[in-house]
């Protein structure tokens, strides 16, 4: 492990490198000093012989600072492994809380993805009908129109303008449903964009999930211009001036949810 792991560490060991060196210094110390006084007891002189016994207590002297060195090191090791211990078990309890927070983060992210695709499931569904209503309404516009021609070419020019108008009710009502339908297919494929991006999300594990507020918009507005479509749809049965009410109304709320 780094000394740099934990505060303090470092001055701890420059001091165990500073009590190793001194202890190597003094045993060399003695080292010297037994043999000058094996050298200067050999000579077998009185100053020689008061000489030894200065020597020997500095030895002794010596001996006892070097345990002293020697205790302090060892509680220099004592502490630094101490710390150690302590740093490492931090960084367990921390790496612990990220593999949860990892694993919680994962499970939000598949449920968003399995409602999103729900969702989107739904929308197509909706889209798909969308789609066949407005054919049926075409092909039901397309009969009425002949329909009035056939009755126009019996009855005379005179019924071409009563019939004029609702025709031209019903060919706007038809091409609205159409840019709406075009519209709602855009929106479920912006719906599998999202969920797709939310799977992979998933796959990267803790990368940081995006925020779900703009796709509940999204999805709110969404079904709010499918009510407005269907309102649409039962329009088309009305008779012509309440007809011309309310696409008025429909156009207009459309409008404020796109």
């Amino acid at each position: 492990m780094s000394n740099g792991g934990f505060p303090g560490c470092r001055t701890i060991s420059q001091h165990l490198n500073d009590l190793k060196k001194e202890n190597f210094s003094l045993k060399l110390r003695i080292y010297f000093l037994e043999e000058k006084i094996q050298q200067k007891f050999e000579e077998s002189s009185d100053g020689v012989h008061k000489r030894n016994i200065e020597l020997k207590v500095e030895v002794e002297s010596l001996k006892k600072e070097l345990e002293d060195k020697q205790q302090l090191l060892d509680e220099a090791l004592l502490t630094a492994d101490s710390l150690s211990n302590q740093n490492e078990a931090e960084l367990q309890r921390r790496l612990a809380e990220r593999q949860h927070e990892i694993c919680h983060m994962q499970e939000i992210l598949e449920t968003k993805v399995q409602l999103l695709q729900e969702e989107a499931e739904l929308a197509r569904g909706e889209a798909e009908r969308m789609a066949s209503l407005a054919d049926v309404e075409s092909r039901r516009c397309l009969a009425l129109e002949r329909e009035m021609v056939e009755r126009t070419e019996q009855s005379g020019g005179a019924a071409a303008a009563f019939t004029q108008q609702p025709l031209a009710d019903k060919d706007r009502a038809i091409e609205q449903l159409t840019q709406e339908k075009l519209s709602l297919r855009l929106r479920v494929e912006e719906l599998e964009v999202r969920v797709h991006d939310l799977s992979s999300s998933v796959g990267r594990k803790g990368a940081e999930s995006r925020d779900d507020g703009d796709v509940q918009a999204q999805m709110q507005e969404f079904h709010s211009t499918l009510d407005l479509m269907f309102s649409s749809e039962r329009v088309l049965t009305l008779p012509s001036g309440t007809k011309h009410q309310h696409m008025s109304e429909i156009k207009y709320k459309t409008s404020n949810v796109s």
